[in-house]
């Protein structure tokens, strides 16, 4: 799937960023966002924001996933960043 940035303004969400596209595997979406967000923390304002992470079960996995470290998670914080993971399937 992909992940998309949005910016929650006015209860309104506004897509600000976009990437991992046709990529489905949750580990790989994952490192490609914690990449993202620590090249760009800084440079984003705080606020409300999202980071709603899209993909599609392995069909080889037998359980597991990504680790949010806790400098995800602070770097999430220090911005106002819910992370929110969603499953598609086929």
């Amino acid at each position: 799937m992909s992940i998309y940035i949005s910016k929650v303004e006015n209860g309104d969400r506004f897509v600000k960023f976009h990437f991992g596209a046709d990529e489905w595997e949750l580990p790989k979406l994952f490192k490609e966002f914690e990449n993202w967000l620590f090249a760009n923390v800084d440079s984003i304002e705080a606020g409300e924001w999202i980071a709603d992470i899209g993909f599609s079960p392995r069909e080889s996995a037998t359980g597991g996933g990504p680790i949010i470290s806790t400098e995800i998670m602070a770097s999430c914080l220090k911005i106002g960043m819910a992370i929110y993971i969603s499953e598609y399937g086929e």
